[in-house]
Parts: C-alpha cells; structure tokens; sequence
C-alpha cells in the first residue's frame, strides 16, 4: 500500500506538470506570488505600495494596513505554498548574479512563473493520493481506487485547478485531508489522528479566504455521523473532548489568521460577526434565485456541465448504500450552503450599472466557488459505481467521465480568458448592466463552451504557422509586433527599429526583398515615415523610402550576393517620422502587410519574440536591441518599458497552446535546454512512476 500510494503520487505529479501553463494567468494568482516573494526577501507578508496608477506595476488588490504596510487581500497560506517556487529562482538568480526585481509582477522572468505552474499539481497531484485511500476505505479495490480517484481529477473541474493559479486546489486538498482523518479517527479511535485533522484544518483556515468557516458545519456532522454519538452524558463529554483536541491543534492558525487580518485590516476578531451579517443581509430576490439558477442550470457555469460525472448521484440515488450515508449527508449539506451562501453574494453598482450577481466566480473555468463539492461528490459516486451494471457503465457513467474530460482538456489547452474573444462588454436590461462575465454563463448561444470550442479550432489551425519559416528560415524576432486583422489583410507593426533574420538557400539565393507597406494615422496625425533598410549593419543602396500619410507602397530591394551570408542573416528595418511623440504616443504606425523573398510570399504569423528579463543575457548570453534595448532609445520608442513585455507575455499567452514546454520554446532568450531537459525527466518519471506503479498493482492481486 505505502509502494502504490508513494509511485501513484509521483505518476500524477509527473502526469499534471505535464500540462502545466508555466505562467501566473490570474490576478489573485500575482498577488500570491507577490506576497510569498515578499516573505522570502523581506520576512514579512506584505506587497509594494500601489503603484498601477504610475504605470509602475499591475492592478492589486491591496490595502494599507494599520503599520503603514501594504497587504493583499488573498489568504496567507497559499503565499506560503509558492515559496519553494521562489526560493528555487533566488539559488538560480544568485549563480548568475541577478537582483529580484523591484516592481513584481510587472517586472518578472520566466523562471519564477515556470516553477510557480508546478504548485497545483503538488496539491492535484496530493488529492489524487487522498482520494486513493478514502475509496480504498470505502470499500472498492486498489486498481478501482486508482481508476476513480483519477477520473475524479481530470474528468471533473478539478483538472483546471491543478494547472491554474489559484488557491482552491490546496484548500480543497487540505479539506479533503480533514475529512480523512476524521474517517480514520472513527475506525482507528487513535488521538493523533484527531490533531492530525485540527493541523490539517488549520492549515484550511489560512489557505483561501474566511468561506473555511462554511465548512465547519458539514465537518461536524461527519465526526458525529461517523462515531454515532447517542448525546447522552458520556457521549456529550466524549465529544467536547474530542472537539478540544482538534481546536487546541486548530488554534496556532486560527492566531496566525487573526493576527494577519488584524495588522491589514483590523477585523480579523470581527469574522463571526461579519460572516453573520451577510448571511442575514437581505438580497434582491431576482439575484437570489438567478445564483442558485446559474450554478445548478446555466448554460455556462452549472457545476453539472463542467463536472458532469455528479449526475449519477442524481440518477441512481436508489443505490446510495447505508455505509456511504455520512459522506453523502455531507455532501449535500455543503452543496446546499455553498450554493446558498453564493448566491446571496452580489454587487450594487453605479446608477447606470445597477444590481450584478457574484455567483459566477469570474474569471475562471467552471463554477470554482464549487470546486471544494466535487471530492466529496466523488466518493457518493464511486461507492454508486460498485452497484452499477454493466450497461449503467458503458452506457451512463462512462459517457459522462468523457464528456467531463474534454470540457476540462479545452480549458486546459488554451487560456480560458479567450472565452470572451469577440463579445460585447456589456448590454442593459432594464437600467441593469449585463457585463460579458455574467451574460455569457446565462445565454446558452454565448457559453464558454461554445466559444472556446470555437478558438480552439481556431488554434488548431494557426498553431502551424507559427513556427512555420520556409526555406530561407525567416524569423521577425525584435521590434515588429504580432500580425493583427485589418479588414482582410493581417499587418505587423514595425516599432521603430524592426530586426529580420533569414538564411541563405543554395538551391535559391537571396536575389531580392520585397515588402508591402503601409503609414496608417491612428490618431490626427499627417507624417511622413521614413524607411530605411539595413543588412548586415550594411546599408542597402537604394533601401531609403518615404511613405505618406495613409500611403501603400510595395518596397523592392535588390541584394548582392556579397550581402548575404549563408546563415542569420540580419535585416532592420527603421522607421522614423521625424517627431519621436508620434511612435512613442501611437499617433502612426508603419505596418508590413507583406514579405516575399525572391517573389516567393513568406509567413507572416510565426513568432520569435525575447522575454526580456534580467536573466536572460546571463543564461542566454544574448543582447537585447529594440525590445530590452539598454543603450539607446529607438527613436522615442519606450524600449524599456515593462508594460510592452507585459504585452509580449499577453500576446504569447493567448496564441500558443498553454503549456510550459511549448510557449516558453518561442521566447529566443531562453536557452532550449533549461525547457527540453525539464521535459525529458517529466516524462522519464511519469514512465517510470507509471510502470512501477502498474506492477504494485499486479503485485498485490498476485
């Protein structure tokens, strides 16, 4: 048992970092991140000083707290849990002698997000062994066990939370743990057990947010479920002894919660009566009932859709048995308080915004505020599962683990923040605003489902052409930004300097450029661009060009062959209006709509970009010119500026699949080695944990 629990942990690490995104893709998720960096360099939890509007760093959700610091408001545990991630950049930044950066995130390098991306799959791939062992307690075999607590990961909205950086994985992890040991305690009656479950809750308490306190009730009914306490006298001393051993282990955290809260905000000894208030609160009816609707019904957010695998419950009640009654009576008590509690939660905002329900949890995949019910789900299934024919599981309970698995696999493909490609940001109802958050989960022609269907595809097309060169191994790799639609033409916008490389073919050589052009006024401005063509740091006779304000223009030039090199060869392209404002402000852009070499049409949407980090000239040992440049600025155009790499990162993020062994290889100042190698030992240990694991199981049959 040891064997299979320890291989079968190791498979589903190695199996869930497989698809990990390598990068922070929530804003809860950077100020985690932000406050764990805090704790390691500064011994304190706290973040920089707000500083969005200065353009120095994102958005946060940050307060001043009562000793003049700035806090976020995101739980203190998960923080925690990052902090090997940033321990690990620190060893690397010390052996190539960078400094942190100053204005996190904003300023980052890929190191830190690449080892940030593997904390959920520690968590995923730590639920995965609980619920190994629950099902193994609750009476199915070790191969059953294995199959259903892996199905309750990647074939429930579960999948999504060990790739995302949010924290509902850990705390449904610790949840989870809770549970466990409480099962335990009940057949085992072993005291450690019960401090065992207090830590493991304290631990919960810290994690996410005050919505712990929601599990308490579901949790006490468990225990008294469980060891079917009569409520005399000797019972009643019993349990206030039992409830005395998990508080005591429970306490240090409920301190460490109390005084975090208390240094930020000044309410931490106010939780009860602040948890008491808003469950009291009145609510709009209307937004009441559309809650519960949208998180049991909506064509875009029913927990029924992204976890369709629960429906058995609902179908085969009748085979609930009355050995799994306390874990289904907790099942259903928490779904009801959960539902319940997010349904109230709403918003008043300005007059011409009016009343807009919080129960969605955007941005997300999936209803996350119910995430923490699919566990507990899961067992009432499984348990279901030994009593189900075999026409049941083909026909019923198959089916829905796949429809389950390839509703996550499309938000664990692309970024689910593509959902809302194309739609409106908001419409009115009666004086009430619909934002594209809210509308989208409620119309069924809007639904994630459809639309991210609809950009995979998309993805699945393009994907292709961007690593696509041709013979002459063409690559836009600095200062010309990402194609975009125009009309029916798509354009890369030249930014102040742009940088081409190709190659040299034998069978064809180099003989001619030629580029289509365009001076597009963004704003009211009239200037002429000029252009100039360099190749090799050598001039091209005849390569100086002038375009006028909305001017076209089909750009030849003529190489010599004494010109071109047979490899990397460089092209800049420069562009100058005279007046540096007009590219630093946008007022006019030069775009390329076209780019033939030799009258052969050549791809215009691969991508080669840098990241631009402190790290990158260390490991790399590349010099950045436009984008990352340090010894000039490219004709007024803000070369340094993080918020364009910011943009880099955004542009990468939303056009290649999410994954951190494909996105990261597009990035020229990361050496392919630092992603390949990671990648090789992934999978050498998701094989050999496999095939260890696959022989325990032999092994104990045998």
């Amino acid at each position: 048992m040891k064997n299979i629990i320890i291989y079968y942990f190791l498979f589903l690490f190695a199996f869930l970092s497989f698809f990990s995104a390598g990068v922070i893709d929530s804003g809860d998720g950077f100020q985690y991140l932000t406050v764990a960096r805090s704790i390691y360099y500064k011994g304190e939890p706290t973040t920089p000083p707000y500083e969005y509007s200065e353009r120095k760093n994102i958005h946060m959700n940050i307060v001043e707290g009562r000793d003049g610091k700035y806090y976020s408001l995101t739980g203190l545990g998960f923080s925690l849990a990052y902090l090997p991630a940033v321990a690990i950049t620190d060893i690397v930044y010390k052996i190539y002698g960078v400094s942190p950066s100053e204005h996190f995130p904003l300023e980052n390098d890929w190191l830190i997000f690449l080892m940030a991306g593997f904390t959920n799959a520690f968590f995923g791939a730590l639920l995965g062994v609980i619920l190994f062992v629950y099902f193994v307690i609750l009476g199915l075999s070790k191969k059953q066990s294995i199959f259903f607590s892996l199905i309750s990961i990647v074939a429930t909205n579960l999948f999504v939370y060990t790739k995302h950086s949010m924290p509902h994985m850990m705390f449904i992890t610790f949840l989870m743990l809770t549970f466990l040991m409480i099962k335990l305690y009940s057949i085992k009656r072993k005291i450690y057990l019960l401090i065992l479950a207090g830590l493991y809750f304290g631990i919960f308490v810290i994690t996410y947010n005050p919505t712990f306190i929601l599990a308490a009730p579901p949790l006490f009914l468990y225990y008294t479920m469980l060891l079917k306490h009569k409520f005399n006298i000797q019972s009643l001393k019993i349990i206030f002894k039992d409830c005395a051993v998990f508080l005591i282990a429970v306490l240090p955290f409920v301190l460490i919660y109390t005084w975090y809260e208390n240094i930020r905000v000044g309410s931490g000894s106010n939780l009860i009566l602040v948890g008491t208030s808003y469950l009291a609160s009145r609510i709009p009816l209307g937004v009441f009932f559309e809650g519960i609707y949208g998180q049991l019904f909506s064509p875009g957010r029913s927990i029924f859709i992204y976890s369709p695998i629960l429906l058995i419950i609902l179908f085969f009640w009748h085979k609930i048995k009355k050995d799994i009654r306390p874990e289904f009576f907790i099942f259903l008590l928490y779904s009801v308080v959960l539902i319940l509690f997010y349904a109230k939660a709403y918003t008043i905002g300005r007059p011409d915004q009016g009343i807009e329900g919080l129960w969605h949890g955007e941005n997300s995949w999936g209803p996350r505020y119910l995430t923490p019910l699919i566990p507990l789900g899961m067992l009432v299934v499984g348990s279901i599962y030994k009593f189900l024919s075999k026409k049941a599981i083909y026909f019923v309970f198959l089916p829905l683990a796949l429809i389950g698995f390839l509703i996550e696999i499309m938000g664990i493909l692309i970024p689910y923040q593509t959902k809302y490609a194309n739609l409106d940001k908001k419409f009115y109802v009666n004086q009430n605003q619909y934002t594209m958050f809210t509308y989208s989960n409620l119309l069924p022609r809007y639904t994630p489902l459809l639309n991210m269907s609809k950009n995979f595809i998309k993805l699945g097309q393009n994907f292709p052409k961007t690593f696509e060169r041709g013979i002459y191994n063409v690559r836009f790799y600095d200062g010309i930004d990402f194609p975009f639609n125009v009309g029916p033409e798509r354009w890369r916008v030249v930014e102040g300097k742009g940088y081409i490389s190709f190659d040299d073919n034998n069978k064809d050589h180099v003989r001619e450029l030629t580029f289509g052009g365009i001076n597009h006024p963004i704003a009211e401005s009239s200037s002429s661009a000029k252009l100039q063509f360099l190749l090799n740091d050598i001039p091209i006779s005849n390569g100086t060009f002038e375009l006028g304000a909305t001017e076209r223009m089909m750009i030849k030039l003529p190489i010599s062959e004494n010109l071109v090199k047979p490899k990397d060869n460089q092209l800049m392209v420069v562009v100058d209006y005279g007046d540096p404002k007009i590219l630093l402000d946008k007022k006019q852009i030069l775009a390329i709509q076209y780019f033939d070499i030799n009258g052969q049409r050549q791809n215009m949407e691969s991508i080669d970009v840098p990241y631009v980090s402190d790290l990158g000239p260390k490991i790399a040992g590349v010099t950045y010119q436009n984008w990352g440049g340090t010894n000039e600025q490219v004709l007024g155009f803000a070369n340094e500026d993080p918020w364009k790499f910011w943009d880099i990162h955004t542009q990468t993020f939303e056009r290649l699949p999410d994954f951190w062994w494909v996105r990261n290889l597009y990035y020229w100042d990361i050496p392919k080695s630092w992603i390949l190698i990671p990648l090789v030992l992934n999978l050498l240990l998701l094989t050999f944990a496999g095939f260890k694991l696959k022989r325990e199981l032999f092994k104990s049959f045998g």
